[in-house]
């Protein structure tokens, strides 16, 4: 007879060998002596194996053609896997693409300090056996995220071959591919690769941490009608296929991303249950120690001018402290002596920059220039729209060629220049290869969003409809409202003019309405970053601040009506004597020593969820009482009289906003682990885990892991949902109401 431990093994083996084998076969499966004979077909050739448990290693071992390996390495072996020869040419890929100049850069858990980035991402990345591992990377454009993750696929792929690593990252870029198709994403990916397995293995090998995913530009995609939910729903269905092991990297430029994530991806998804907790990594700027070190590599003219460009008081120095933009900066004026000034926005000097090297140097024909500056800028920007368009970061040969036509007929060019321009795009200044075959894309999301902008400014001047119809493509990046912002206020609009277009642009009867909604949200917060203070009486309708800059902002007198913050940064932000009416916050980032909610028309009951900014980093705070005073200190003039909760004794709310914390940063407790565990054992602890069992606020999944069976507890609504319902009357659904009577009783 098959004992249970060996029927659970056949169960794993027979889903793992399905991703190997020939299409329309299946693996044959047999009790052999207390272990598995397995017989199955790969590459059209029979093959055949004993599988057994060897008691002495605690592990499978495989006996295959007179050789015994462990499990391990039989999945990740030359007959099914062979994570070497990926390894091989992964090096090979990223080795070319590798720039000797390259400075490690810096990360920090939350409230941690700051330490080598991609040390603190492979420590991270470490999986549990309780859940799979879920680690989200932000940090501003240009930090330098996508730069460090590819050099940590490449190092480990070093180490795997030198036998030095057990596992290899898998590295996807989300640029230009819809996510809702991540499998496809992941066949190209393997396919660049010439990997010998399909998409399918990948899932079965992140879940024995033979791989790890990474998802890199995450965020640069999502937009759009319904975007958002395929694209959490497609990471979400494959956190699925590993069942609680395993580990993901994903990396987006917001942290807003992270709590969509949170929210999102709840109580479980269309193919089952899910198992995660989640690793916040924040990626830094460079400091004056990488700048420094990265200028070693240069003239001793070039360091002392940018130095100096970057310390100016007026220079953007932010975007110096950005290695793609620190490295431009420097090679325009090393090989062009390009002069690069104090007191002038650094990415319009370096596409000016640009422009002039490749009209006067590269864009050249038998008789002389083909465009001028103005026309190749024009170009640019048509390149960035039609994205825009597609809803895509990357245009294929098709697209290009047909635009490029387009061009080339209304400017009247030479057809030798139309087939420059699309032979050599990859090749032109500000462009690249894109990740799929014969496409193009920008050199980096800033490039994008600079070329972008002109468009949107056009029509936020044509007005509410133009305007409408351009913010419901995609996910408008910062950048680019920036610059459409400051354009048309340059031409002599106001700020005013500009926020009632946003206003009407924003129906709620739209199937467009939330997308919309955010993007309108992120040219209304430059509005205000411009004319916050300059301005009087400013009225703000409609808009979400969602993925916005919100933080740094300066309001005075300004009117804010059905106004929604989703997760915004108020850090530094300072409304003065404003008015708000239908105005609603959820889970916003504070600071009481920055910032200033000085509002009539708005109570503590608005919020929903407080995040709060202090110097061990951003703390989640769902406690209506702490709610309550840490609002005051904002100079919301909030009495924490006028909100009534329930009579509850302290120590029981204490152990629930202990458990609600466990969950902002995983959807299940398991009764085992740690510190939250140990309290969910207790009697106070007991008792808040049956009120919330019986009233339907989580579900009990006993579950086998590596040791004994282990208890777990689902959440099944979001932790802020959870402890709102302290306040009575709240209106929250009736299973967090039944919860809270439920303690009520006991009390």
């Amino acid at each position: 007879m098959v004992n249970a431990d060996v029927t659970a093994f056949a169960e794993v083996l027979r889903a793992d060998l399905m991703t190997f084998v020939d299409p329309g076969t299946e693996p044959e499966i047999t009790a052999r002596g207390g272990g598995l004979l397995v017989r199955w077909s790969h590459d059209f050739d029979e093959r055949e194996a004993l599988f057994t448990w060897d008691g002495s290693r605690e592990k499978w071992v495989v006996e295959q053609d007179g050789k015994r390996v462990d499990y391990a390495s039989f999945i990740a072996g030359p007959e099914l896997a062979d994570l070497r020869a990926l390894a091989k040419n992964i090096v090979q890929v990223l080795g070319r693409q590798r720039s000797g100049r390259y400075v490690p850069g810096r990360a920090r858990l939350s409230g941690g300090v700051d330490e080598d980035a991609a040390t603190l991402v492979e420590r991270s990345s470490v999986s549990e056996d309780e859940a799979t591992k879920i680690v989200f990377v932000t940090g501003d454009a240009g930090a330098g995220k996508s730069r460090m993750l590819s050099e940590l696929t490449y190092e480990a792929a070093v180490r795997y071959l030198r036998g030095e690593s057990s596992y290899l990252y898998f590295n996807v870029s989300a640029q230009g591919r819809g996510l809702a198709r991540l499998n496809e994403a992941l066949a190209t990916e393997l396919q660049d690769l010439r990997a010998r397995m399909t998409y399918h293995s990948v899932a079965r090998l992140v879940r024995h941490g033979q791989l790890r995913l990474i998802v890199d530009g995450f965020d640069e995609l999502i937009g759009g009608q319904g975007s958002y939910e395929e694209a959490f729903g497609s990471l979400a269905g494959f956190i699925e296929e590993l069942d609680g092991r395993g580990s993901v990297i994903a990396a987006a430029r917001s942290v807003y991303y992270e709590q969509e994530f949170l929210a999102r991806t709840n109580s479980s998804s269309e193919l089952g249950s899910l198992l995660w907790s989640l690793v916040p990594v924040e990626m830094r700027l460079w400091g004056t120690v990488e700048v420094d070190a990265y200028l070693q590599g240069f003239a001793p003219a070039v360091r002392t001018r940018v130095r100096s460009l970057r310390d100016s008081p007026e220079a953007e120095g932010t975007l110096l402290d950005k290695p793609l933009f620190l490295a431009r900066t420097c090679e325009l004026m090393e090989a062009e002596n390009q002069s690069i000034e104090s007191g002038r926005p650094l990415l319009g000097q370096l596409v000016d920059a640009y422009v002039q090297r490749e009209v006067s140097s590269k864009l050249v024909g038998q008789h002389g220039q083909y465009l001028s500056g103005e026309q190749y800028v024009e170009l640019l920007t048509e390149i960035a729209i039609e994205m825009w368009r597609q809803k895509t970061r990357e245009l294929n040969r098709a697209t290009l060629h047909d635009l490029v036509s387009i061009f080339a007929q209304l400017h009247e060019l030479p057809t030798e220049a139309q087939q420059n321009l699309v032979d050599a795009a990859a090749s032109r200044a500000m462009l690249k290869l894109g990740t799929k075959p014969g496409t193009v894309a920008f050199e980096h999301d800033l490039f994008f969003g600079f070329f972008l902008a002109k468009p949107i400014e056009e029509a936020l001047i044509r007005g509410s409809q133009e305007t409408a119809s351009i913010l419901r493509r995609a996910n408008l990046p910062v950048e680019a409202a920036r610059a459409a912002v400051g354009g048309v206020l340059e031409s002599g609009s106001s700020g005013q003019d500009v926020l009632s277009v946003l206003a009407l642009a924003v129906d709620p009867n739209d199937s467009f309405a939330e997308v919309v909604g955010r993007n309108a949200g992120t040219l209304a917060a430059e509005v205000l970053r411009l004319r916050g203070t300059a301005e009087k009486h400013l009225m703000v309708q409609n808009v979400t601040f969602a993925d916005a800059d919100t933080s740094g902002l300066s309001v005075r007198g300004a009117s804010l009506v059905g106004i929604r913050f989703e997760r915004s940064d108020l850090r530094n932000t300072q409304f003065e004597s404003c008015v708000a009416r239908d105005v609603g916050w959820h889970l916003v980032v504070i600071d009481p020593e920055t910032t200033r909610l000085d509002f009539t028309g708005v109570t503590p009951a608005d919020f929903v969820g407080l995040r709060v900014a202090g110097s061990q980093g951003v703390e989640q705070d769902f406690v209506t009482s702490s709610i309550l005073r840490r609002l005051r200190a904002c100079g919301l003039g909030a009495d924490i009289d006028e909100v009534r909760t329930r009579d509850i004794a302290d120590s029981v709310v204490a152990v629930v906003e202990k458990i609600a914390r466990h969950y902002s940063r995983s959807n299940m407790l398991c009764t085992d682990d740690g510190a939250v565990g140990a309290l969910a054992v207790t009697p106070v602890g007991q008792r808040v885990l049956n009120a919330a069992e019986d009233s339907g606020v989580v579900r009990r999944e006993p579950r086998a892991t590596s040791g004994r069976p282990k208890v777990f507890y689902r959440r099944m609504v979001l932790p802020e949902t959870l402890l709102a319902g302290l306040v009575e009357d709240a209106p929250v659904p009736p299973a967090v109401a039944d919860f809270w009577s439920r303690l009520t009783e006991v009390a």
